[in-house]
């Protein structure tokens, strides 16, 4: 009991960046743990889509994830949802909303971090908003659209992400935040580290619209060659990690590399996108032949 109320006094004094950090771990840990378990175990508790086993599953975790599927296509849940939070928040900070006031004024005055710069938490709103933007657009009119399931899990875990992501991007600059609603403008510090993270953001955001455009142009389960997939099995997912390496640069706090906050949602991202990568890799060598991807990376080069 004792133990207990100790971690209910510490939550009650922790700062906001240190919920959507624990929130991203904790849902991180057990993708991890997945993969220590039995293939047919991991398979029937994380694939989804076309990598999903067809038929009937009658083991006990067969039976657990059948019940509550979905479509796959609700996929544009999630970034209906990303824009949506994009644009809120960005409204509060414009209308110096009491919501945003509220979870700012605690961060700064919890987290004892200096100020961040607004200009910059605005410039990582819309890098959110175009990514969560391009990924609707696409759901729509890029990506074909399939009846294929995904347990209702990965469902609530990616509106999970979404949500806390929303946060996180600004979060750590809240002193920032409050102290410009006291000036009468907002302008970006730009420096060589803003410029060039910005850039490695529209490239990775363009190159990962290139793989969605490329995967919708072949014929259903074919397998993937050109472009960056003549080395790596998943470069969109590899496209994904880099727009949020660069979104965790681009919102760091003043004297830090990286927002901590969004950094633990990347390894999040890692963590899901690299498990997913290494079925998808399984699944490409039981289909097309394993000397197809023998070669190929999954996710990370020279790591994954």
């Amino acid at each position: 009991m004792g133990t207990f109320q100790a971690l209910l006094d510490r939550l009650s004094t922790a700062p906001p960046s240190t919920y959507c950090q624990a929130f991203f771990l904790l849902a991180a840990a057990p993708i991890v743990a997945l993969q220590f378990l039995p293939q047919d175990a991991r398979s029937a508790l994380a694939d989804y889509g076309a990598r999903r086993r067809h038929g009937v599953d009658s083991s006990l975790l067969g039976r657990v994830t059948a019940a509550g599927q979905l479509p796959h296509s609700y996929f544009w849940h999630f970034y209906l949802l990303s824009v949506g939070l994009s644009a809120f928040w960005a409204w509060q900070y414009f209308v110096r909303g009491s919501v945003l006031f509220l979870v700012a004024d605690r961060q700064a005055s919890l987290s004892g971090e200096r100020s961040g710069d607004p200009g910059r938490v605005v410039l990582t709103w819309f890098m959110m908003a175009a990514q969560g933007g391009r990924r609707l657009y696409e759901c729509f009119r890029v990506v074909k659209p399939g009846r294929t399931p995904m347990w209702f899990v990965h469902w609530a875990l990616g509106l999970g992400f979404y949500s806390f992501m929303s946060v996180s991007v600004w979060v750590e600059a809240s002193g920032g935040i409050l102290e410009s609603w006291q000036a009468p403008a907002v302008a970006v510090s730009w420096t060589w580290t803003s410029t060039f993270t910005l850039v490695l953001f529209l490239a990775a955001w363009l190159k990962q619209y290139e793989c969605h455009a490329y995967l919708a142009s072949l014929k259903k389960y074919t397998f993937p060659d050109k472009g960056m997939f003549k080395y790596i099995v998943c470069p969109h997912y590899t496209c994904e990690c880099v727009i949020y390496l660069a979104i965790s640069i681009m919102a760091a706090p003043p004297g830090k590399t990286f927002n901590v906050s969004v950094l633990c949602g990347l390894g999040l991202v890692l963590a899901n996108l690299g498990s997913t990568a290494q079925g998808t890799k399984h699944w490409y060598a039981a289909k097309f032949g394993a000397e197809k991807v023998a070669s190929k990376w999954s996710i990370i080069p020279g790591v994954l």
